[in-house]
C-alpha cells in the first residue's frame, strides 16, 4: 500500500491571496475572472474507458437529487457527477472557470458579472442560457428556500439577465470574496422549467438511475464541455455507511474508491498490495452542538463547562489515531489565510466544574450521536461522557441510527454530534453555521454584534482589517456559541491501485475529481 500526501498544485496561477491583494488596491476589474482552466499536467498519459465504483459513506434513504435540500455527504459526490457551478475552486482553494468564461467586478466589488460559455448543453440537450443560470440561483434565495446556501445568498440585492450568455449579480455591499460562494456545492446550474429532483445538469456524467441510500448509475456525458473530461464511460457510486463494508468494497475489488477511511481501518489494510491512500488536511470540523435557546444550552455557563469537560487531544488520538489538528470551538483553522489563533480551550476538569455550579444546572445531560455521522462519533461521545464525569458532569449518550440522522436529530436535538466542511471562504465559515439568518445555524444562535462583523468584513478591502474583524468573530463564537469543536478532519481516502490522477481536496470536494481519474494500462 502506497500513501500519497495530497499537493494540491494549483490549476491556475491565481489564489486568494493575490485576489485580495488585488482588491485592496481596486485593481480587480481586468485581472480577476479572465482565466480559464487549463488542460492538467499528468504524470502518465490519462485513457479513456472502464467503469468506475465509488463506495461513499453518509447517505440515507431521504436524500435528494434537488441542490436546494442536499444534506449528506453522498449528495455532494452524486452532485459533482451531473452539475457543474460558475466557478470551480481548486483542491487547494485557488479559484478557476467553471461554467463562466469570465467573471468581472464593478463598483469596487458589488457588482459582479459573469459570462457563460456558449455552447454548453445540459443532459436533454437544451443549451445552457443566462436565464438558466438566474432560475438556478434563485431557487437558493428568498424566504421559502431550504437551501444550506440561503445565508450566503442574502448578501445579494438582484440578479439579472443581461443578455443570453450574460449575468450581472448586484450585492447589498461590496465583497471581493464573492466569486467564491459561486463554488458552493449546492450552486448548480439546472435547465428551468424542468424538476430539480431530476438531477439534470450540464457535468461530465449523466444519471441513469438513483436509488437514494443504495446506489447512482451514470453514463458519460458526450457532450461535456470540457472534451478531455470525463475519462471512465461508466461511474457508480455506492452507498455504504458501514466503514468494515467499504473496505471489504476496496480490497475484494467490487469498488475502486472508499471514502472517509477511518483511521484504525487504514492500519488493517497497509500490507494490501492492491490499494493506496490519499491523505490531505481539510477544512472539515467535528463538533457537538448544542441548541442555544433551548433549555439547559440557553445557559452560557453550561456551554461553557461542556466546553472545558471534553479531552479533544483524547478523542482525537483515540478515534482518528492523531489524523487531523485540534479544533477549539470555531470553524477556523490555518488553511484560511486569514487565520489567526484563538487561547486553545484545553481539557479542565476544574474550570467546567466551576463554570458547571454556576450554571446551577443538575440532572443528565443527552447527547445523540450516529457512528456514521463522522468516524469515531459514538466513541468520541462516549470519552467526552467520561472526561464530563470528572467535572461532576453526567452525559448519557443517545446513539440513533444513521438513516434518517440529519432530518430526524440534526437541528431537532438539542445536543447532538455533527460536522461541518466544504466552506470556501472565512465568510462562509463563519455565515453557514453561525449567522442569525442561516437555515444551518444549528446551534440557534442569534447575535446580531455578530452578523454585523461579517457584514463589515464583507465590505472591507484592507486585508489586516478583515483579519483582525474575522478574529473578533472567532472569538465571540469561541467563548458563546453553542458548538464544542473537538478537531479539523483529515480527508483519508482508499484507491484501487491502477486508479490515476485522484487528488485530496482541503475542502472536500474529492467526488469532483472523478471526472479527471483513469485506469492505469
Amino acid at each position: 500500500m502506497g500513501f500519497e500526501h495530497s499537493s494540491n498544485k494549483p490549476l491556475l496561477q491565481i489564489d486568494r491571496r493575490t485576489l485580495l491583494r488585488g482588491s485592496v488596491g481596486l485593481g480587480i476589474a481586468g485581472a480577476v475572472g479572465r482565466f480559464v482552466r487549463p488542460t492538467t499536467a499528468f504524470a502518465q498519459t490519462p485513457r479513456r474507458g472502464g467503469k468506475f465504483v465509488a463506495a461513499v459513506k453518509s447517505g440515507s434513504t431521504t436524500d435528494t437529487l434537488d441542490p436546494t435540500i442536499m444534506l449528506s455527504t453522498v449528495s455532494l459526490f452524486v452532485s459533482y457527477q451531473f452539475g457543474n457551478r460558475l466557478l470551480e475552486r481548486t483542491t487547494d482553494g485557488n479559484l478557476v472557470s467553471e461554467l463562466a468564461e469570465s467573471w468581472e467586478p464593478s463598483d469596487s466589488g458589488k457588482t459582479w458579472t459573469f459570462t457563460l460559455r456558449k455552447g454548453v448543453t445540459f443532459h436533454n440537450g437544451k443549451e445552457l442560457t443566462a436565464n438558466d443560470m438566474v432560475y438556478s440561483l434563485n431557487r437558493h434565495r428568498g424566504p421559502d428556500t431550504k437551501s444550506g446556501a440561503a445565508a450566503l445568498m442574502k448578501a445579494i440585492k438582484d440578479i439579472k439577465v443581461d443578455g443570453p450568455y450574460q449575468l450581472t449579480v448586484t450585492l447589498s455591499a461590496p465583497d471581493v470574496n464573492f466569486p467564491f460562494l459561486m463554488t458552493n456545492a449546492a450552486l448548480i446550474a439546472q435547465p428551468e422549467g424542468e424538476d430539480p429532483a431530476k438531477g439534470i445538469g450540464t457535468g461530465p456524467f449523466i444519471i441513469d438511475s438513483a436509488q437514494h441510500g443504495v446506489r447512482y448509475n451514470y453514463r458519460r456525458n458526450p457532450n461535456y464541455f470540457r472534451s478531455e473530461e470525463p475519462l471512465f464511460d461508466e461511474l457508480e457510486i455506492l452507498v455504504i455507511n458501514d466503514d468494515m463494508a467499504r473496505i471489504s468494497a476496496l480490497l475484494s475489488g467490487s469498488a475502486h474508491f472508499a471514502s472517509n477511511l477511518t483511521p484504525n481501518l487504514v492500519e488493517r489494510i497497509k500490507d494490501s498490495p492492491s490499494v493506496k491512500v490519499d491523505v490531505a488536511d481539510t477544512t472539515k470540523f467535528y463538533y457537538f452542538v448544542m441548541q442555544t435557546n433551548k433549555a439547559p444550552f440557553d445557559n452560557p455557563d453550561l456551554r461553557l463547562a461542556l466546553k472545558y469537560a471534553v479531552d479533544r487531544d483524547l478523542i482525537l488520538k483515540t478515534t482518528q489515531a492523531g489524523y487531523g489538528t485540534i479544533g477549539n470551538d470555531n470553524p477556523i483553522n490555518s488553511i484560511y489565510p486569514l487565520y489567526s489563533p484563538l487561547p486553545q480551550h484545553t481539557y479542565d476538569p476544574e474550570k467546567a466544574s466551576f463554570y458547571y455550579k454556576k450554571s446551577g444546572h443538575s440532572g443528565a445531560i443527552e447527547l445523540y450521536t450516529s457512528e456514521s455521522v463522522f468516524p469515531g462519533a459514538v466513541n468520541a461521545v462516549e470519552l467526552f461522557q467520561q472526561t464530563a464525569a470528572k467535572a461532576g458532569i453526567t452525559v448519557n449518550p443517545k446513539r440513533v441510527p444513521h438513516d434518517g440522522y440529519w432530518s430526524d436529530v440534526w437541528m431537532k436535538k438539542p445536543f447532538c454530534a455533527s460536522s461541518f466542511g466544504s466552506l470556501a471562504t472565512e465568510d462562509q465559515a463563519f455565515t453557514q453555521p453561525f449567522a442569525s439568518d442561516s437555515p444551518w445555524n444549528d446551534g440557534n444562535w442569534y447575535r446580531p454584534e455578530f452578523d454585523k462583523l461579517l457584514v463589515q468584513a464583507r465590505s472591507e478591502l484592507d486585508l489586516e482589517k478583515r483579519k483582525s474583524l474575522y478574529h473578533d468573530a472567532a472569538e465571540m463564537v469561541h467563548e458563546d456559541a453553542g458548538h464544542i469543536t473537538l478537531m479539523f478532519s483529515t480527508a483519508i481516502n482508499g484507491l484501487a491501485k491502477n486508479v490515476q490522477g485522484f487528488v485530496g481536496d482541503h475542502f472536500n470536494g474529492e467526488g469532483k475529481n472523478f471526472a479527471r481519474c483513469w485506469f492505469e494500462a
